[in-house]
């Protein structure tokens, strides 16, 4: 019997029913509001309080005023079109699926609610300007009517959000915050001890960075309800900068742990290993400074010491420590500087001034030029269906509406075709719900207390699923599609007719949207998602303006964006997997180090190592950008060579400051030769060499 309950409901807790309680009491209060109020169609508050519901106040606030942005802008713009188009409907419908295109396409740029504003305002000029067309002089009403309704859901579900049951995105994003250095801690503390494998790194590496990118897009929800956070909120950007570059600095100390610490001993290297393995995340933010800052201390005192020694007959160990060393000393120090951004949020410490900075995202203009056009040619499809069938104007209205709606709304996915599965099976749910409520439960019912007892029972479900991930896009749909089709309003209409209508306009709007899916630039399979992945962050790297001078963490942001949009379509047991992962962070380590050479170029090395080096640069972004085996295989030999001019000018050299750089230089370089030897396979299919078929070179041509 236990089984046969759905399993979102097993698993609901207490956080899940209180979601669902306090949801179902907001979207009540606004159906009241609405009819009390006389509005035309007061459905539409009741799914405005379940479409911008979220667990915590933050994030309800942010949805909330990016839906009530988009609308804002929806209809100023349907009122524009409506105004002057009106009397030439062909050029309205090729204004408005313009629109629409354009807004799709702004939406796939952005993130989180910016990208959900663009998509408000896109199809609300469709559902507003659409019905308006026949009747011109109402549609101010219309429009003030519409922006009404979303207002009043979007004011109860913020009210209830703040009043019933709170919780502060705030609050969660300093909790995840503190779990997130605690992993970053506990990592960095495997990694020096040795008790991390190649395989073992990897697949936390792969975790922190799913978790560090979803911990960026709360923090921008936890602005809202935080005016402590607000007022800080440069601190918030930087440590989560800090937080990424820990993730970027942890690999090449796993490679020398893991490869390199047997045979090129050091007893003082050793020492520090063995202090930063016994690192702890629990100890408070004092104690972790204190401690953090001593290992970063002896990191730069230890390499300070050794390069004041020759070469020696070992150049190979020499370079190694060099290179433990140094990724030892960047470790502790951004491990200190995020312990001390998380004191000052969490005020554990006194706030002092930092320099922020600013986050940058991966922007894919070509994929949102496709799912503009997508958006534009099914809905010239739903509106020519429309005419050519002669369908009544009710059906080929929302058949239009819903076309454009649920193509405006899944073309920011990755995936939009397996994201709008779970749509279609809430859509059919609300259709199997609606006919027996319409026209057995509903008809002789009187009074707002009975309505709310017989919508109980399918609005507490259906907040229910929407706190579960398997189950939230069919709990999500029910709740948008169940009033449309119920069509609560003043004046309810029982009969059959008009919910066959609504049935069958909303089918062609969902059957529409998912031919366009199929067929108009389909999503990526599994193969093609590696190979643009591999594209994407080849191109980031081979197109970026080494001359402007950006911090580093602008990359770092941009590269793990596009890694994270990838991470849900790759498989942890897929061998062919983890190897796209080892290489996309061996190209976030490749383009670090092509910073890092472009920041020695202007700090002091010898006139002909800058000319090498920038030379170097410029080949490296030329052949990332578009290059073959050849290539690959001539940038590794003008690598090597670049290498060694260094390592002469090293022994050369006489003052502590170009010592440092070269050494550096000679460090960094030495990465770059194993980044283009190891993972040329990755490179090879991220510069359009051919598909993604493996780390090797051999398999990738």
């Amino acid at each position: 019997m236990i089984l046969a309950v759905p399993a979102f409901i097993r698993e609901s807790g207490r956080k899940e029913w209180q979601f669902a309680l306090r949801t179902f009491a907001a979207g009540m209060l606004a159906l009241y509001l609405a009819l009390l109020l006389g509005l035309d169609q007061p459905q539409w508050a009741l799914m405005t309080v379940y479409i911008v519901a979220q667990p915590l106040g933050g994030m309800v606030i942010a949805k909330g005023l990016s839906r009530l942005v988009g609308t804002v802008l929806g209809a100023v713009m349907a009122l524009l079109l409506v105004g002057g188009l009106a009397q030439q409907p062909l050029l309205f419908f090729i204004a408005i699926g313009a629109w629409l295109a354009l807004c799709t396409y702004l939406a796939n740029l952005l993130r989180n609610f910016r990208s959900y504003a663009f998509v408000l305002s896109g199809y609300t000029a469709l559902i507003i300007g659409l019905p308006a067309l026949s009747q011109p002089d109402q549609m101010f009403t219309v429009a003030v009517a519409r922006v009404t309704e979303i207002g009043l859901g979007i004011l109860c579900a913020s009210a209830a959000s703040v009043l019933v049951w709170p919780r502060s995105a705030a609050t969660a994003y300093l909790h995840r915050c503190r779990q997130q250095l605690r992993d970053l801690i506990a990592l960095v503390a495997d990694t020096a001890g040795g008790r991390a494998d190649n395989r073992t790194l990897q697949q936390r590496r792969r975790e922190l960075i799913a978790s560090g990118m979803a911990l960026e897009a709360l923090r921008e929800n936890a602005l809202f309800d935080s005016q402590q956070l607000r007022r800080r909120a440069g601190l918030c950007r930087r440590l989560g900068h800090e937080m990424l570059a820990l993730i970027s600095s942890v690999g090449p100390l796993g490679a020398y742990v893991n490869r390199y610490a047997s045979v090129h001993q050091q007893d003082r290297l050793d020492e520090l290993l063995r202090g930063m393995s016994e690192l702890d995340g629990e100890l408070d933010p004092e104690s972790l400074r204190v401690c953090l800052s001593g290992l970063h201390d002896q990191a730069r005192d230890l390499a300070r010491g050794l390069r004041k020694e020759t070469v020696g007959d070992n150049e190979q160990r020499f370079h190694a420590l060099q290179l433990a060393l140094e990724h030892c000393g960047e470790l502790c120090d951004r491990l200190r500087s995020s312990v001390v951004l998380y004191a000052m949020l969490s005020d554990q410490a006194l706030t002092q001034s930092w320099r922020s900075g600013t986050s940058r995202l991966h922007l894919d203009h070509g994929q949102a030029l496709r799912s503009a056009g997508r958006t534009a040619i099914a809905i010239a499809a739903a509106l020519s269906l429309w005419f050519w069938s002669a369908a009544p104007s009710d059906q080929g209205t929302l058949m239009v509406i819903q076309t454009g709606v649920v193509c405006a709304l899944f073309s920011t996915r990755d995936d939009p075709l397996k994201a709008v599965s779970g749509f279609l099976k809430g859509a059919s749910l609300a259709v199997v719900l609606a006919t027996l409520y319409r026209l057995v439960l509903l008809p002789g019912t009187e009074g707002f207390a009975a309505l709310v007892l017989w919508l109980a029972p399918v609005y507490l479900l259906a907040g229910l699923a929407m706190t579960q991930l398997p189950s939230m896009a069919m709990g999500t749909a029910t709740v948008i599609f169940f009033p449309i089709l119920l069509d609560l309003g003043p004046q309810q209409d029982f009969s059959a007719l008009p919910l066959f209508n609504n049935v069958l306009g909303l089918a062609m709007g969902l059957l529409l949207p998912v031919l366009a899916f199929l067929l108009i630039w389909p999503g990526d399979d599994a193969a093609t998602a590696r190979t643009r992945l591999c594209r994407d962050l080849c191109r980031t790297l081979g197109r970026w303006p080494m001359s402007r001078r950006r911090p580093r963490h602008e990359m770092e942001t941009v590269l793990y964006d596009r890694i994270a949009r990838t991470l849900p379509r790759l498989s942890p047991e897929s061998a062919k997997d983890g190897e796209l992962l080892h290489g996309a962070m061996a190209a976030v380590t490749l383009g670090l180090g092509l910073l890092f050479l472009d920041a020695l170029c202007r700090r002091g090395v010898p006139d002909p190592i800058r000319f090498t080096l920038t030379r170097l640069i410029r080949d490296t972004q030329r052949v990332l950008r578009d290059g073959d085996e050849a290539r690959w295989r001539q940038l590794s030999a003008d690598t090597e060579r670049a290498l060694r001019q260094c390592q002469q000018a090293y022994n050369k050299a006489e003052g502590e400051g170009e010592r440092r750089r070269l050494v550096r230089a000679v460090v960094r370089l030495r990465m770059q030769i194993n980044m283009i030897g190891n993972y040329g396979g990755f490179f090879l299919a991220g510069s359009g060499a051919g598909r993604w078929r493996g780390l090797e070179i051999a398999h990738a041509v």
